[in-house]
């Protein structure tokens, strides 16, 4: 599924939060949004998922503005990971990824098969049974990542995904991720860890005070000019030995 983002504006009040703003995810890619903080990076992933309508242009998944249709419709064609989820949930973990399944149209082994092959693949099986509030705060992530990546839905966002996350952990959830995108699905997340990005991006886009400054690959986008206009600080980019992709230092 395609989500293409046309001249897009959002204001809250006289503050200009993202200012014509036009972008096109495609499946097969995995893109993440950078930026300092007050970007628009949450923003701009808020209005993809149909969670905010902005105040000019328009957002549509495969033609549908996905604002305008009641909520169960959006659920059943992409799945949201917010960057805060509630702390106090009095569910066990299979419980809450279990939720991840509610509206899907699968049989119930396929839904169970999905469930499990989520909950391995971030590394919380063993804990299947714990109450979600008894869980750290990297654990809660990754039970509430497992819950999202069981949604059988086409279209993946991502806020902050690695949030809470060990440098392994984090890793491995950006591994998955572009696994998804290759497996045919949207996926798009936003990160505040720059080699993170690098490392398992196909797209990196780069947003600041609500508007795009670059959009390509993490080798023509995370440039030390680039990079040391938009965060105000002394960037110093060098490929990495192993495959060339930009290493981010300060």
């Amino acid at each position: 599924m395609t989500i293409r983002i046309d001249g897009i504006v959002m204001r809250f009040g006289d503050r200009h939060i993202l200012d014509r703003v036009s972008l096109t995810f495609t499946p097969g890619e995995f893109s993440v949004i950078v930026g300092p903080n007050g970007a628009g990076k949450t923003t701009l992933l808020r209005c993809a998922a149909g969670d905010l309508t902005p105040t000019g242009g328009t957002v549509d998944v495969d033609g549908i503005d996905i604002a305008a249709v009641r909520s169960e419709d959006r659920a059943r064609v992409r799945a949201f990971l917010a960057q805060a989820e509630r702390q106090d949930i009095p569910y066990t973990v299979r419980e809450v990824v279990r939720f991840g399944t509610h509206l899907s149209t699968l049989d119930p082994s396929e839904q169970e098969d999905r469930i499990t092959s989520a909950m391995e693949a971030l590394g919380i099986t063993d804990i299947s049974d714990r109450v979600v509030a008894t869980l750290s705060g990297g654990e809660r992530r990754r039970v509430a990542l497992a819950r999202t990546l069981a949604r059988d839905v086409g279209v993946l966002l991502f806020d902050e995904p690695t949030d809470s996350l060990d440098i392994g952990h984090a890793n491995g959830v950006m591994r998955i991720l572009a696994a998804r995108a290759r497996e045919g699905g949207t996926v798009v997340a936003t990160s505040h860890d720059l080699n993170l990005a690098s490392r398992h991006a196909d797209r990196v886009v780069v947003l600041h005070r609500g508007r795009i400054v670059a959009d390509g690959s993490p080798s023509d986008v995370l440039t030390e000019v680039v990079l040391s206009d938009v965060y105000a600080c002394t960037v110093t980019v060098i490929p990495h030995p192993r495959d060339g992709r930009p290493v981010v230092f300060i």
